[in-house]
């Protein structure tokens, strides 16, 4: 019986460490640039330039003041943290936007917005 309950109480522990290190880099993107994005994507800085992967939006569109839960996986032997992100400004995603360096391991939410100089610019809460 004993031995019954610790592999239950391991497997349970198993689980919701698993659960966590799944959603670790999960964050909430908020759009205060004034524009409509149509994708987004997120590659590791370590990653080839071209290699972004599928659109990682739940939704069609982020407009203007929009809020969306970021949800994306990796595989990997060691935690990412250094995250580049696209966005892109139309359907035809031939016009985006790049935000290098975003450390998403401490990353709860991620506002992007345009600074002082007229360029995207995040900030990370």
């Amino acid at each position: 019986m004993k031995k019954q309950l610790v592999l239950i109480v391991a497997l349970l522990f198993a689980a919701t460490t698993w659960t966590q290190a799944q959603t670790v880099l999960d964050f909430k993107l908020v759009n205060k640039t004034g524009n409509t994005f149509y994708a987004v994507y997120l590659t590791d800085t370590n990653a080839d330039e071209d290699d972004w992967g599928d659109d990682i939006l739940p939704e069609d569109i982020v407009e203007d003041g929009a809020v969306i839960d970021i949800t994306f996986d990796y595989v990997d032997d060691e935690t990412i943290c250094t995250w580049n992100l696209r966005l892109t400004e139309d359907a035809s995603e031939e016009t985006y936007i790049y935000l290098d360096e975003l450390d998403l391991c401490d990353a709860k939410i991620v506002t992007i917005y345009i600074d002082e100089d007229g360029e995207y610019a995040f900030l990370i809460e």
